[in-house]
């Protein structure tokens, strides 16, 4: 045991730091894009002709980038010639040039099928998305040719993604809760105009930033692949113990020679929580967030999404502390988050009138409930991927297909009930004014 310790204290000493810099950085453009866009909802909904079903449809179009993960495995599958380092240059080059165009395209829109859209920002969001889609089965296994103890910086920066930008979006603010203007004119109808306060700096300033991110990663990447001191920290094959590649045709077994073991019903058990909490974490909630925040005020839907994207990359952090939770527990936090989940479904419901209205309470109770279901579902993910890693066989992949599975159901169904059904009704702070 001294041993093990002694050789691993060896391993952690002897790195480059400029190669963790650049591992970080690398990884900080994987979500980056979409996390960045997402974060800047609450004040895109108030100019965006989709108003408050923006949500629904960014969330399906990040399911529709699924098809670059797909195509990615159809190309390495069937091409005579495969260069992953290329598909990443040119991926990263993408997302730092659809970024590029959204500082000043954002807010144009056009007409499809007779109705006004965000045709620029959501297709440019798209391009975005297939890159932090795709990053999954590309990004991190690329980072297997070099020595393992610099996977951990990527993960970290691919954390980052998602906690940087919502940072930088807090910071930013969106100027305070909406106000009424009367624009009467003598003789006519009383009606009033809503107000929105200006932000610290402009959705256009926060995109520069973005790009900035984007590029950074693009040159970091560039580093791994030219630098001297980080190709000297590539793994050296064939029989490097630090290169641990998985075997994709493995079978999908539950008990094998290696010592890892799960039997049939916890195999499936902890597989269907997975496609349980991504149907609700990645497909349901983004898309109803809006009618369930917005009635409490734009500081309390402000508020909501950037301290909740904190949360989720917060929650797996806790997997370098927590390396095997238990599956009651994991059992427990699923029925406690479907819980939530129901409460902050039953406020999107009951917009444009939730209860509590008007109040600091309110505004307190869905800002907190929104956190923590975020957070649970960020830990409950990390938790059942911890069991799986040891799985010499599918296992992992088969979290991969649940995930995406669930991710898809919640994602479809919502944008359907959101658009085309009057489950979900906008507010206008102006409305009783004019009433009256």
């Amino acid at each position: 045991m001294q041993m093990e310790s002694v050789m691993l204290t060896q391993r952690l000493s002897n790195r480059k730091p400029l190669v963790d810099v650049l591992a970080l950085l690398f990884g900080l453009g994987a979500w980056i894009g979409i996390n960045g866009v997402y974060v800047q909802l609450p004040l895109l909904v108030n100019t965006a002709p989709e108003g408050w079903t923006l949500p629904a449809y960014m969330v399906m179009l990040v399911q529709v980038a699924n098809l670059g993960p797909i195509l990615y495995t159809l190309y390495v599958k069937y091409a005579t010639w495969a260069r992953d380092d290329v598909i990443i240059y040119c991926l990263l080059g993408a997302g730092f040039l659809a970024t590029c165009a959204l500082t000043f395209l954002y807010d144009r829109t056009s007409t499809v099928f007779g109705e006004n859209h965000s045709t620029y920002l959501l297709g440019l969001m798209f391009v975005t998305a297939v890159v932090g889609c795709t990053s999954s089965v590309l990004f991190m296994p690329y980072m297997r040719n070099y020595r393992e103890i610099y996977l951990v910086s990527y993960l970290v920066g691919e954390g980052l993604s998602g906690f940087i930008p919502s940072t930088v979006a807090l910071i930013q603010g969106v100027g305070g809760n909406p106000t009424c203007v009367n624009v009467t004119k003598p003789g006519s109808k009383l009606e009033f105009d809503t107000h929105y306060p200006d932000p610290r700096f402009s959705t256009q300033t926060f995109f520069v930033f973005l790009a900035t991110m984007l590029l950074l990663s693009f040159l970091a990447f560039t580093s791994l692949n030219k630098v001297r001191v980080a190709k000297q920290e590539r793994v050296k094959p064939p029989d490097s113990m630090e290169n641990l590649p998985t075997d994709m045709n493995a079978p999908p077994s539950y008990k094998t020679n290696s010592g890892w073991t799960m039997n049939k019903q916890t195999y499936a058990h902890l597989l269907t929580m997975m496609v349980l909490v991504c149907f609700l974490g990645n497909g349901t909630l983004p898309s109803i967030q809006s009618f369930s925040c917005l009635p409490y005020g734009n500081v309390a839907y402000h508020l909501t999404v950037t301290l909740a994207s904190m949360a989720g990359p917060l929650a797996m952090c806790s997997g370098f502390v927590i390396k095997n939770p238990e599956i009651k527990l994991l059992t427990l936090l699923t029925g406690f988050t479907v819980i939530i989940s129901g409460f902050v479904f039953y406020l999107a419901l009951q917009s444009p009138m939730p209860p509590l209205q008007n109040s600091w309470l309110g505004e307190m109770l869905v800002v907190v409930s929104w956190v923590m279901v975020c957070g649970l579902i960020g830990f409950i993910k990390m938790g059942i991927t911890t069991l799986f890693r040891p799985d010499p066989g599918r296992g992992l992949y088969f979290t991969g297909v649940a995930t995406q599975f669930g991710s898809l159901v919640g994602a479809i169904i919502t944008f359907i009930l959101v658009n085309y059904t009057k489950l979900f009704q906008t507010f206008s702070p102006c409305s009783s004014l004019e009433r009256h």
